[in-house]
């Protein structure tokens, strides 16, 4: 490649690109909330010049991949090629991003330090937090500029310098979306797009007949909007999930064919298109670098040669997932990093039955030299306690605990922490065998381990009592002692009843003023016992009573059901899956 900087300030753009080789270039347009269908709805004949297809944003649901559909989530993943879970940028507020999973900014400059680089943006927080150390060490680099400004500025990049990786953020859309919905402000904003697209399309057409370099025009958006009105954006709804590519060249079949044949059909079939996290890797292979397992990438290139499409979990099994082909080729399974299985493409599925306990499992499934990775999150809630009306503590199965803000329903900062003589004194001798627990007042909370033993807490001195753990026995808790080791969860109930929720699908009611099991226990789970929990007797892993009128049951698989106290009775629409959509932070490494 031609190096921009050897040239000395009086050579011009002819005399350069007269001795340039054609090489393969990008700009990367992005236009911040601009609805799909609001770009379908009006006249846009510069987005009419694209191929364009849908695609989404968020994640998938329910899985490690869900993320909040808004712009700094969004953009990272456009920009590094995985999703939240990875990158880490949690919130528009969020610092830097993940550095083991770099930005493109990062990849391009890696692979070919000569290259021409640049980053001009409307919306700072790309710039100036998200990838601040990245664009540190790239060419050009502007942040604050109106949206006309920036294709102004890209402009004159296009034509001044050997770009070859250029990215624009522009902010028009969103802002009109945020300040008055869908209407005529936020028509306009689209218009104004159209038009700068416009501008940006006839200057790379321009430049590919003076040069014959091979340019990429790829454009996308963060997110979607609200449904109907289209005011703001952030949840798991369809139109705020609902995203598109558009591309100036011909795409793989990844990009323009919908894949029905997939375990997860949520929002009307939505996953079976690209997502967002596709354009970095498509970015790359253009540019010819080639993709790495190692690096772990969440999307598949819509460019080149094809590997496993829709990689997702299958949700019914453990430490299992899916891939749709239709080719016939080995295909190479990676776990955290190890070549662990070669299989036949048409399995189109894999279970891994060497699992090494809780934690970050990350897979890689490549096929003709394409890796595709999901990462799976195999945290689960051991038990919980609800320390007041402000405050509850859960406990995971990788020793470590996560104390979680009742009232703005999110974990707090800097948490999970590992649970250790210094965060619960005397606790971390037994805390892989905790089980079960439950508060029985201000100043006493039960802790119940896979041993048989329980340990009494004292909330106010904060410290295990001496003398425990202590076995489970008809001295210490009467008529309990035949189910010491087939407790899996307490619930604290009113009228001074707790229920031990046991392994084989029964459960205990235990009388906390009489101290003794009451009579013609134990009883089984059941839809006349329980209701609603009939399917879910043999899946419980821990329960925590969250104030008088609900409680919260947890299950096996990441998933949980609410509990109506007053009702008495699971609520509709359970189990739904815990993740950060559900409970933020509650899984988080």
């Amino acid at each position: 490649m031609l190096n921009w900087k050897s040239f000395t300030a009086g050579v011009g753009l002819l005399a350069v690109t007269s001795l340039a080789v054609a090489d393969n270039k990008v700009l990367l347009i992005g236009i911040d909330g601009l609805q799909l269908e609001q770009i379908q709805r009006l006249d846009t004949p510069n987005f009419d010049r694209l191929n364009i297809t849908k695609a989404y944003t968020g994640g998938v649901q329910g899985a490690s991949s869900e993320q909040p559909t808004v712009s700094g989530p969004g953009w990272a993943t456009i920009l590094t090629g995985v999703w939240m879970s990875k990158h880490q940028v949690t919130s528009n507020d969020a610092g830097l991003a993940n550095s083991e999973f770099p930005g493109l900014f990062k990849r391009v400059k890696e692979a070919k330090p000569d290259s021409y680089v640049a980053s001009l943006a409307n919306w700072g927080p790309i710039n100036t937090s998200f990838f601040a150390d990245e664009v540190a060490n790239i060419d050009e680099v502007a942040s604050g500029l109106n949206d006309q400004q920036v294709v102004d500025r890209a402009l004159d990049t296009l034509t001044h310098t050997p770009a070859d990786f250029v990215f624009l953020h522009l902010d028009d859309p969103d802002h009109a979306g945020h300040s008055s919905c869908f209407g005529s402000a936020y028509d306009q904003s689209v218009y104004d797009s159209d038009r700068r697209l416009g501008q940006l399309l006839d200057q790379v057409e321009s430049l590919q007949r003076l040069t014959s370099d091979d340019w990429l025009v790829l454009v996308t958006t963060d997110h979607g909007r609200t449904p109907v009105i289209g005011c703001h954006h952030g949840n798991q709804t369809e139109p705020e999930k609902t995203i598109f590519i558009a591309s100036n060249q011909s795409m793989n079949p990844e990009f323009w064919q919908r894949v029905a044949d997939i375990p997860n059909t949520a929002f009307n079939g939505l996953y079976g298109y690209p997502s967002q996290a596709s354009i970095a890797p498509t970015v790359l292979r253009h540019l010819g670098i080639p993709i790495q397992a190692s690096w772990k990438l969440d999307g598949l290139p819509l460019v080149g040669e094809l590997g496993v499409q829709k990689l997702m979990e299958d949700g019914s099994v453990a430490e299992s997932f899916t891939w749709y082909t239709i080719q016939q080729e080995p295909v190479n399974i990676y776990r955290n990093g190890d070549l662990v299985d070669q299989v036949y493409s048409m399995d189109r599925g894999w279970t891994d039955l060497h699992t090494d306990g809780p934690g970050i499992v990350d897979y890689v499934v490549e096929m003709n030299g394409t890796p595709l990775a999901l990462r799976v999150n195999q945290f689960n809630v051991d038990a919980a306690i609800s320390k007041d009306a402000f405050k509850a503590y859960f406990f995971r199965n990788d020793q470590q605990y996560v104390r979680y803000n009742k009232v703005l329903d999110k974990s707090d900062d800097d948490y999970p922490r590992e649970t250790n003589n210094q965060t619960w004194p005397g606790m971390e001798p037994y805390r892989d065998l905790i089980t079960a627990s439950f508060r029985k007042d201000a100043g006493t909370s039960y802790y119940f381990l896979t041993t048989g033993e329980y340990i009494n807490y004292d909330n106010i001195g904060d410290k295990v009592r001496s003398g425990y753990p202590k076995p489970i026995n008809n001295a210490t808790w009467p008529g309990l002692e035949p189910y010491k080791n087939q407790i899996e969860a307490a619930l604290r109930w009113h009228n001074q009843k707790v229920y031990f929720f046991l392994n084989n699908g029964d459960y205990i009611r235990y009388d906390i003023d009489r101290d003794a099991v009451d009579s013609g226990y134990p009883k089984p789970i059941n839809d006349s016992t329980w209701p609603g929990m009939g399917d879910y007797a043999r899946d419980i892993t821990a329960a925590v009573k969250w104030n008088d009128s609900r409680g919260y049951i947890f299950l096996t698989g990441q998933r949980y059901l609410r509990y109506s106290i007053s009702d008495d009775r699971v609520d509709d629409g359970y189990p739904k899956a815990v993740n950060n959509g559900t409970w933020p932070g509650l899984l988080n490494p």
